[in-house]
């Protein structure tokens, strides 16, 4: 009290009145530890087994039980693959609650009135129990934090300052961490903890020694608080340090001059930026097996040229690497942004040249393709122009791409029509996807009508049944070539397969053209939404072929999306190649509403289950609120983080799938609970 200085704010007549209201709620707390007079008089060698020592002995075994079963629990599985290293525990231990005690009753006298409301959650004393999760890199924090959620309760908020209910703690002594405060402990997914009130009991007379670990933290972990502390590793070797040699003389009162304060936070400045120098050699290295080199184009395309016209493939090909080559200028600022899009089209142009020049039409339509592909590249740098210049890229690709569409519409003798339609309509499709809704027909008041005008959904309609057919027609020696195409395959029926889950969002045709293409969307997935294409998907994989990390994670919620491998396994494979890149808030939000899909709606926890009928499924009612609870306010929050960094079109397309799956609507001045159904 001498160091808080509490005379001058009681003033010595009060003091004894204060510290003998700490030494009440002293009394409780050794209550709450389980001293008494046996404990005292066997200094330190007889262990108190009170309510506090026991439920933070059962909180550590929990997580030690269920590591031990990981290929049972699918929990444990996502916070150990989320980074997390090391978890810890501890509860205040009698010198720091008095000290707490002594400064929270000088701000606030009336929270010693009542000792033991001080102690229980919602009491003023929030970090009586703390864990530490420890993970390796900063970039796993945020998969840490996702991952708690499922072991504790807290408020999930989408501040931009916070993280999944974490807030960001740097102090003037350089010690920095994500905190979580108020939580409790509560694994939604376990059925031994089930969600109910506080018990009408007084939390002494409930409390049985003989209770099992397990009944324990059942019974008692809706009274107490948890501060929740998340470090990296180097955080955490840093926080070690400062409070061994800093934060002890600090809170016995010798005080820091304001010099070591300084050093203190210099030393921790330059681990920090050790920290990030090592996480950025490490996201290098393993980036480097996604450099990509120049595009070689579609082999199939190759193939045709050197068929056709020897000396076509290497015209081509220049032309290309003429392509990579401005791009690469003007990422590295090497040219200006008006130079960039005059060459670009002096480019196209030439191509043009060269196309007329052609004395076979389908080699006057690869290069007619690739002049289009200069117009697809320019409406694809958002980051350099405006949305004016944008818009016109866009709307000069679009038509270059109807015209050669129905240049290959009306000449069916063109060598490999049907395959080069499939890439038009796709490169088509992809920038509708972009700059519109593409195939989510929405009504009036969305798209103005200079949007529609740009991107309409009858061409994108048209073009999606044409899609549909080319594919379901393609002969198997076509198939094999394509196959044979590294990812052009891959994309080719994952793009697809997008276009047909945006469709089948909003029924907009009469019931006999909804069918006929519903249909032809069955004929497309049984023939190429298969396991084979999951092991074509693996096999390129780890054959370094694919180049793409966002692609990787998009293809992964496809397979999700159908059933061809677990959430927990996407995940797995998502957390690991966010240390390639960084994923989009987008990607990630298709991986929610895939894994809400596949467990919340579908019911599903294994694959076994998505080959069983609905009614034969058996996730409980409890696993599959959970389920529904947690990816729910994931895809929640990432809509906030969509809405607010990503182009407008990507964030309504994501809002529309939101609604359309859960049933609730996403409202921009609500969050969570506040939302109902509708």
């Amino acid at each position: 009290m001498r160091n808080q200085r509490a005379s001058a704010v009681l003033g010595e007549e009060g003091i004894d009145a204060f510290t003998q209201k700490i030494l009440e709620c002293m009394k409780v707390y050794y209550r709450l530890v389980g001293i008494d007079d046996e404990v005292i008089a066997g200094k330190g060698c007889i262990v108190p087994r009170g309510i506090l020592p026991r439920f933070t002995e059962g909180l550590i075994h929990y997580f030690k039980a269920l590591k031990e079963e990981t290929a049972g629990n699918k929990e444990i599985a996502v916070l150990q693959h989320s980074g997390i290293t090391t978890i810890k525990i501890r509860y205040k231990y009698t010198d720091s609650v008095i000290k707490k005690l002594v400064k929270l009753g000088l701000r606030q006298p009336l929270l010693l009135e009542d000792p033991l409301k001080i102690f229980l959650k919602g009491g003023a004393l929030h970090d009586l129990i703390g864990m530490l999760f420890i993970c390796s890199s900063p970039y796993e924090r945020e998969w840490a934090a996702r991952a708690l959620y499922s072991f504790f309760d807290y408020e999930h908020r989408t501040d931009d300052h916070l993280l999944y209910g974490f807030y960001s703690v740097k102090r003037k002594s350089g010690y920095r961490g994500l905190h979580c405060d108020h939580t409790r402990f509560y694994p939604r997914f376990d059925t031994h903890f089930e969600e109910n009130r506080l018990p009408e009991d007084d939390i002494f007379d409930i409390f049985d020694p003989a209770m099992s670990q397990t009944e324990l933290l059942d019974r008692f972990r809706n009274f107490f608080n948890i501060e929740i502390q998340l470090h990296t590793a180097f955080e955490n070797l840093w926080a070690g340090m400062e409070h061994r040699n800093s934060y002890n003389i600090q809170a016995k009162g010798a005080g820091r001059s304001e010099k070591i304060a300084v050093q203190w936070n210099l030393l921790s400045d330059t681990m920090k930026n050790l920290e990030m120098q090592f996480e950025r050699l490490q996201v290098d290295t393993e980036q480097a097996r996604f450099d990509v080199g120049y595009r070689q184009g579609y082999t199939f395309v190759k193939s045709v040229l050197e068929r056709l016209d020897a000396s076509a493939y290497q015209t081509y090909l220049s032309y290309v690497k003429k392509s990579e080559s401005l791009e690469t200028l003007l990422k590295n600022h090497e040219i200006s942004r008006q130079a960039y899009v005059e060459e670009s089209y002096e480019i196209a142009a030439e191509l043009e040249e060269i196309a007329d020049r052609q004395n076979y039409p389908t080699l006057q339509i690869l290069f007619l393709m690739q002049s289009a592909f200069m117009h697809y590249g320019l409406a694809n740098h958002r980051n350099y122009f405006n949305s004016e210049d944008i818009y016109r890229f866009v709307h000069a690709a679009l038509n270059r791409y109807l015209a050669i569409y129905e240049m290959l519409k009306a000449d069916e003798s063109i060598y490999k029509s049907n395959l080069l339609m499939i890439i038009v309509i796709l490169r088509y499709q992809q920038l509708a996807q972009q700059y519109g809704l593409g195939l989510i027909h929405t009504g009036d008041g969305v798209m103005s009508k200079e949007e529609l005008a740009l991107v309409n959904y009858e061409t994108n309609l048209t073009l999606f049944k044409d899609l549909l057919t080319q594919l379901n027609e393609l002969t198997p020696e076509e198939l094999s070539e394509i196959k044979n195409d590294d990812t052009a395959f891959l994309k080719m029926v994952h793009r697809t397969d997008v276009l047909a889950r945006e469709w089948e969002l909003l029924v907009n045709e009469s019931p006999e053209e909804h069918k006929r293409i519903a249909k032809e969307v069955a004929r497309f997935r049984t023939r190429y939404v298969t396991s084979e294409l999951w092991e074509h998907f693996h096999t390129l994989l780890e054959h370094n072929k694919i180049k793409n990390v966002s692609y990787v994670v998009k293809f992964y919620t496809t397979l999700l999306w159908h059933g061809l491998i677990i959430p927990l396994d996407a995940l797995k494979q998502i957390i690991r190649y966010s240390a390639y890149d960084k994923i989009k808030t987008s990607d990630l939000f298709y991986y929610e509403l895939a894994a809400y899909k596949f467990l919340a709606v579908d019911g599903c926890e294994c694959l076994e289950d998505c080959a069983q009928k609905r009614e034969m499924r058996k996730m409980s009612v409890q696993r599959r609120a959970y389920f529904e609870d947690f990816h729910r306010k994931n895809m929640i929050r990432q809509l906030f983080k969509i809405y607010k960094n990503e182009p407008r079109f990507t964030f309504l397309r994501a809002k529309y799938r939101f609604e359309q799956l859960i049933g609730t609507p996403f409202r921009m001045d609500h969050f969570s609970e506040r939302l109902t159904k509708a």
